[in-house]
This record gives C-alpha cells, sequence and structure tokens, in this order.
C-alpha cells in the first residue's frame, strides 16, 4: 500500500510539472498561412520544439542552420534576456521577392526581436535574432 501511495504521489507532482509551460505546445506550424506562421515559429521556439520550426527552413538554411542549432542560438538568446514571457506584437515588412516578420517577445530580463525572412515559396530563407531593452 505504501508503495502504490508513494508512486501516486510521483504521477501527481509529474502532472504538475507539465502546466508550468508558458504556451501550449504546437504539433506543427501552419506554414500556408502566412498571418500565423510567424508567431507559431516563435511559439515553437518558445516552447524548445525546434524540429518543428526548422521543418521550413529553404534548403540554404538547412545547411546553415540545423535543428541543433536553431535550438543553440534561441538557447543562447535566453541566456541573455531570459525566460520567455509573451509574444507582445508582430509586424510585416513586405519586400518584391520575401516577407519579413518581426516577432517581438518579452522576457525576464529584455526583449528579443525576431526578424523571420520568408522567401516567395513560403520557406524560412532569413533568420536574425536581436535584444531589445
Amino acid at each position: 500500500m505504501k508503495r502504490i501511495t508513494s508512486l501516486a504521489v510521483c504521477l501527481l507532482l509529474l502532472a504538475g510539472c507539465g502546466t508550468a509551460v508558458a504556451e501550449p505546445g504546437i504539433s506543427r506550424i501552419d506554414w500556408d498561412n502566412h498571418d500565423a506562421r510567424a508567431e507559431q515559429f516563435v511559439t515553437a521556439l518558445a516552447n524548445g520544439d525546434f524540429t518543428i520550426a526548422a521543418e521550413g527552413f529553404d534548403a540554404d538554411m538547412q545547411r546553415a542552420l540545423g535543428v541543433r542549432a536553431l535550438g543553440n542560438s534561441w538557447k543562447g538568446m535566453l541566456r541573455g534576456a531570459g525566460a520567455f514571457v509573451a509574444i507582445e506584437g508582430i509586424e510585416l515588412e513586405p519586400h518584391d521577392e520575401y516577407d519579413i516578420y518581426i516577432v517581438f517577445t518579452r522576457h525576464e530580463i529584455s526583449g528579443i526581436n525576431t526578424r523571420i525572412v520568408f522567401s516567395a515559396d513560403g520557406l524560412v530563407a532569413g533568420l536574425f535574432f536581436t535584444f531589445v531593452n
């Protein structure tokens, strides 16, 4: 009986740990939904879902910044900005051949502007992170 009670307590503790995630996880990014893809991309980064985020990389981005490097880059930004708090806004800068979205996020220490460059075929062709005070 003592073993069953201990197991039940452990399961309850583990279940409680899952509620501390700031944003719900996403199973995939809707790359065809131009209005949502940038926010979903940053949400995937915030949740540590680097494989999901990198699925939309074009061939050059896959070579330059694979899943592991993407994760390391984001984690490096978090070391300076602190834990993710919220997405505060999104801005679109349309160009002839690209759509550039800037996603503004708030973190515990400072903000991060994530600039995502989408090619004409909807793939991520560039990615830049900048700290904001």
